[in-house]
C-alpha cells in the first residue's frame, strides 16, 4: 500500500539520527521522518567511545573533522586500585598503556554529538519533528504501519513502510511487544553526575609529589577514561570539552551496596574519596546542578530486535555494561546492519529470511559478548592482579578481532556483529572460559584473605600501545602469562587455611560540604507513558 513515509524513526539522538542520515545518503529519494520527544538533548550515561565506535563515527558517518574540533580525543583507558589503609596515591596499582593510542576514540559531550548528527540528517533531507511523540503505534507489517505523531498539541496520522525504534531505554516497540527483560544474571546499578574543578592527573604538583608516577607512563592520563575500582564496583572519570568531568559509579548489588543517604553527588563522593586517586581528583570538585542521574537496573535485553516492517537499534535493543564503553559500538553495529536491510527492502527485495537470520545472529552474538566480558566480572574487578590478566586478554582479543576487522572492512564487519561466525564464536568461548576462571580465582582469594594482594606498590603498565594489527598479539601473550601466574599462585596456595574475609563496605564518615544539587528527571522510560512496563529497580 502507499505510505506517507518509507521509514519513521522514533528517537532523534545518535542512533536515530545516524539511521536517518545513512538511509538518505544511500537513497536520497527515501522519505524519512525522525520523531524526537525532547526539545534539547541531555548527557548520556557514558560519554566515552571505543575504537569500533571511532570507526563508525569517522569512517561511516564521516564526522572526524568535527569531532577533532569539538570533542576531546580519548587516550585509552586506565584502572586504579587500592587496599584498605592505603592513603598514598603514588602507591596505588595502575593498569594501562605506556604510550599514546593509535586509533581515534573520543570523550564525548553527547548532547553536542546528538545535536550535530541530527542536524546532518535534517540537511540530508530527513523530516524532523521535535518535541514530538509517537502514540497508537500499530505495526501491521512492511508497508502497513500506522501511528499518530503529536507535536505542540497537534496530532496527525502517519503511515510508514518501516518503523525504527531508536528511543533508547524507553524501548517503545519492545515494551509494546513485551520482549524487554532484565538481564538478571548481571544485577548492576549506576549513578553519575558531572563535576567542575576536578583535579588533573598530569598536573605539575602531582608529579612533583610522586615523580615515579610521571616516569612510568609517557601518555596523558588526564584524557584517558580513568577507572577507579573497589570490591564489586568501579567508577569512571571522563573529561569533557570545556572543563567539566563526567563521574559515575556502577556496582554489582550482590557484592556491594552504595550509601543510601544524601544526594547523588554526595553518595558518589562518599565512596570515591575513600580511594586515594578519587580523593585527589574530587578534593575541590563541585557538582553541576541538575545533572545527577541514576539507573536502578543497568543491564537489560530485547529478545527480538527486528521483524516484518519494524526494527530496533542502539539501546532500544538492550544494554550490558559501561565498563569498556561499548555503547556506541552497539549503535554502529545495529544501525549499519538494519539500514542495509531496510535499503534492500526499499529497492524491492524480500528480506524476510535475512531479518530472521539477523534476529538469530544478534541474540547469539550478544550472549557471547556478555559471557566473554561481563558475566560475574564484578567479583574480581577490584583485584589488580586478576584484572591485569583479564584486561590484557580482553583488549588484545578486541583489537585483533572486532577492531581490526571493522577498520579493514566496516561494510561487512559492522553488519555481521562481533562474535559472529565460527571464528567469533571460538573467541567468545575462549574469553568466557578465562572470565570464569578469574571469577573462581577471585572467590578463592576471598576465602584465603588474599583478594587485592597486589593493589598497592605494584604497577601493570602495557609495553605496547593498542593497535589493530597482529602486533597486538603481544598483549594477548602478556595476558596469558599473567593468567598462568595467578593460576600457579592459586595452585601453590591451595593448602593454606582460609582466613576470615573482611566486609568491603564504604565508610560512613562525615562528608566534605557540596553545593546543593537537584536530581534531573529520569530517562524517558520513567515517564508516565511507560509506567506500566518499567524495568524493576
Amino acid at each position: 500500500m502507499e505510505t506517507d513515509y518509507d521509514a519513521v524513526i522514533i528517537g532523534g539522538a545518535l542512533a536515530g539520527a545516524s539511521m536517518g542520515l545513512l538511509l538518505k545518503r544511500a537513497r536520497p529519494e527515501a522519505r524519512v521522518l525522525i520523531v524526537e520527544r525532547s526539545g534539547a538533548f541531555d548527557f548520556k550515561v557514558g560519554e566515552s567511545t571505543s575504537e569500533v565506535a571511532g570507526a563508525f563515527l569517522t569512517r561511516v558517518l564521516r564526522i572526524g573533522t568535527w569531532l577533532a574540533r569539538e570533542q576531546i580525543a580519548k587516550n585509552g583507558l586506565r584502572f586504579w586500585f587500592t587496599s584498605p589503609g592505603n592513603e598514598c596515591l603514588g602507591r596505588c596499582a595502575e593498569i594501562g598503556p605506556k604510550l599514546q593510542v593509535r586509533l581515534p576514540a573520543y570523550q564525548l559531550d553527547r548532547s553536542k554529538l546528538d545535536t550535530h548528527v541530527l542536524e546532518l540528517a535534517q540537511e540530508a533531507g530527513c523530516e524532523v519533528q521535535r518535541p514530538a511523540v509517537v502514540r497508537n503505534l500499530a505495526m501491521g507489517g512492511a508497508g502497513r504501519n500506522r501511528m499518530s505523531v503529536t507535536e505542540g498539541g497537534v496530532e496527525r496520522q502517519v503511515t510508514a513502510r518501516w518503523v525504527v525504534d531508536a528511543s533508547g531505554r524507553a524501548a517503545v516497540i519492545a515494551r509494546q511487544r513485551g520482549t524487554l527483560e532484565n538481564l538478571d544474571e548481571h544485577p548492576t546499578s549506576s549513578l553519575w553526575c558531572r563535576f567542575k574543578n576536578v583535579s588533573d592527573l598530569d598536573a605539575h604538583d602531582l608529579h612533583r609529589q610522586h615523580p615515579a608516577l610521571a616516569e612510568r607512563v609517557w601518555s596523558q592520563r588526564s584524557t584517558a577514561t580513568n577507572h577507579l575500582t573497589g570490591d564489586g564496583w568501579w567508577a569512571w572519570i571522563i573529561p569533557l570539552q570545556g572543563g567539566e568531568v563526567s563521574v559515575g559509579i556502577t556496582w554489582d548489588r550482590r557484592i556491594f551496596q552504595m550509601p543510601h543517604e544524601g544526594t547523588v553527588p554526595e553518595r558518589l563522593c562518599q565512596v570515591l574519596r575513600e580511594h586515594p586517586v578519587g580523593r585527589y581528583l574530587l578534593k575541590e570538585a563541585v557538582p553541576v546542578e541538575q545533572d545527577a542521574k541514576s539507573y536502578g537496573t543497568v543491564a537489560y535485553r530485547n529478545t527480538e530486535v527486528m521483524g516484518d516492517g519494524w526494527a530496533t537499534v542502539g539501546d532500544a535493543c538492550g544494554f550490558m555494561d559501561p565498563l569498556y564503553s561499548h555503547g556506541i559500538d552497539f549503535i554502529g553495529n545495529t544501525v549499519w546492519a538494519v539500514s542495509r536491510l531496510i535499503l534492500e527492502s526499499l529497492e524491492g527485495a524480500c528480506v524476510k529470511e535475512k531479518v530472521a537470520a539477523y534476529n538469530k545472529n544478534y541474540a547469539e552474538c550478544c550472549q557471547r559478548w556478555f559471557r566473554a566480558l561481563y558475566q560475574d566480572k564484578y567479583y574480581y574487578v577490584g583485584d589488580a592482579e586478576l584484572m591485569n590478566a583479564a584486561v590484557l586478554l580482553d583488549i588484545g582479543c578486541y583489537f585483533i578481532g572486532p577492531v581490526r576487522m571493522v577498520w579493514t572492512d566496516h561494510e561487512t564487519e559492522l553488519r555481521s556483529l562481533p562474535y559472529g561466525g565460527p571464528v567469533g564464536a571460538g573467541f567468545g568461548k575462549f574469553m568466557a572460559f578465562y572470565n570464569r576462571r578469574m571469577v573462581h580465582l577471585a572467590k578463592q582469594r576471598r576465602a584465603h584473605g588474599t583478594f587485592g594482594r597486589r593493589n598497592v606498590d605494584h604497577q601493570f603498565i602495557f609495553r605496547d600501545s593498542f593497535q589493530p594489527s597482529f602486533a597486538v598479539r603481544n598483549l594477548i601473550f602478556d595476558g596469558l602469562k599473567a593468567w598462568m601466574k595467578v593460576e600457579c599462585s592459586a595452585w601453590f596456595g591451595r593448602w593454606k587455611k582460609p582466613l576470615p574475609v573482611p566486609a568491603m563496605e564504604p565508610k560512613r564518615g562525615t562528608l566534605p560540604p557540596l553545593s546543593p544539587v537537584k536530581v534531573a528527571p529520569e530517562d524517558p522510560a520513567t515517564q508516565p507513558e511507560y509506567q506500566s512496563a518499567l524495568l524493576p529497580g
